[in-house]
């Protein structure tokens, strides 16, 4: 057995500290300190969030709450969903999985299998739907033909793809199922804020922003909420939000003021020696205090990315925490959903169900993701299809590198 275990599971027991458990627990005390007191001050932190984001003072991303002044909202406004939620509706749900190209195969093949997924509730006459839907690529440029010179790694220009098949095939399926006249709802798995093609060229940012808005786009003519379920978010959008608050100087100029500090000491943080504690970590505090039950929503943030200046206003990203009754996820959903009662109040019961059902996680997106899932056998069968078609061919010689076959072939 290649893997100690017996010193794997020596040195886990050695991980978490009580001193270092105790010290996580004072960071978040003293940060939901910090979250009540904005509560306390709403204007205060209103006014500094607003003019933060016109002079672009703060040197990294934060949230700006998205209060619904007919309803007397409050930072701390928490939202109960229906529990009697009975309205028909189908709940619809794509997800991905991909085979990168290997330089250890003999083919620079890659594929992307797109899960798909659509269950009626309170409604017996529509079929369920669970099926996957592969696509194959001989190489990189069939994927990426118009700007082919991007220096972009094959397999993240597979994965965005991917990520853009995923919600294509979302609106194939609400094309589908529109039909039976009954509301409609769609989830994906992972973020709308697609900040990780920033760093690429204009016009290849734009080219997947446009496919990108282009399937919401059709998603909002079909009236269809749509959100991405984000299971154990790393975000941290509401502390850095709380951090603009607690700024001690007259206007917030990072640049100008915190340059050469380092983060756990700058004075913007909740406590000194301060160590960023997540969004989930707070809110979940504030469920907690609050004793919510499952299906339970935060009011709505809204986020202030860069990438956002790319899409249209109806299509800006905000998003709430929903206590799913085994965490606390994040929802994001595009404006078009966040200010509309109707579709926001439906998304919101539906996604309640939805975990319910799934016991803390929507069983859509675990279906889908079993659908689109390819394992290790999958992948050799792949490129085992692959070589058995070019060998009748006889379009070229196989071979794998001399890595591979070791991999394949004990020799002690």
């Amino acid at each position: 057995m290649p893997l100690d275990l017996k010193k794997v599971i020596t040195q886990i027991k050695s991980l978490e500290s009580q001193d270092l458990q105790k010290d996580n627990q004072n960071r978040l005390e003293s940060t939901y300190k910090l979250f009540q007191r904005a509560k306390e001050n709403h204007k205060k932190l209103m006014n500094l969030l607003l003019e933060t984001k016109s002079t672009q003072g703060a040197s990294f991303y934060f949230a700006t709450p998205e209060f619904d002044p007919s309803k007397n909202e409050d930072l701390d406004t928490l939202y109960t969903c229906n529990k009697s939620f009975s309205q028909p509706h189908i709940t619809i749900a794509t997800d991905g999985s991909q085979i990168n190209p290997s330089a250890h195969e003999f083919t620079g093949a890659s594929l992307i299998n797109i899960g798909l997924v659509s269950i009626p509730y309170f409604n017996s006459g529509i079929p369920v739907l669970l099926s996957s839907e592969p696509t194959t690529y001989n190489s990189s440029e069939e994927i990426n033909p118009v700007y082919p010179s991007e220096n972009i790694q094959e397999e993240d220009l597979i994965s965005y793809e991917r990520t853009l098949k995923e919600i294509e095939g979302i609106v194939e399926l609400a094309k589908k199922y529109v039909a039976y006249k009954i509301p409609v709802v769609a989830l994906l798995d992972g973020t709308l804020i697609h900040w990780h093609i920033e760093k690429f060229s204009s016009a290849f940012t734009e080219r997947f922003i446009k496919r990108f808005s282009d399937a919401l786009h059709e998603l909002k003519s079909l009236d269809i909420p749509i959100a991405s379920f984000l299971s154990n978010s790393r975000s941290n959008d509401l502390i850095n939000m709380l951090r603009i608050f607690n700024c001690p100087y007259e206007k917030v100029n990072c640049k100008k003021h915190c340059a050469s500090i380092e983060s756990g000491k700058l004075p913007c943080n909740p406590s000194p020696d301060y160590k960023p504690v997540l969004d989930r970590r707070l809110i979940e505090k504030h469920f907690n205090i609050n004793n919510t039950e499952a299906g339970t929503r935060t009011i709505l943030f809204k986020s202030n990315s860069n990438i956002l200046n790319y899409y249209s206003d109806d299509l800006k990203v905000y998003f709430f925490y929903i206590n799913t009754g085994t965490e606390v996820a994040r929802v994001e959903l595009p404006a078009y959903v966040a200010k509309n009662y109707k579709l926001l109040d439906l998304l919101h019961n539906a996604i309640a169900l939805q975990c319910k059902v799934g016991f803390g996680y929507p069983v859509t997106l675990s279906e889908a993701h079993l659908m689109a899932v390819v394992n290790k056998n999958d992948r050799q069968v792949f490129y085992d299809l692959v070589k058995e078609h070019l060998l009748r061919r006889k379009q070229m010689p196989i071979r794998l590198s001399n890595k591979e076959l070791k991999k394949r072939v004990s020799f002690v």
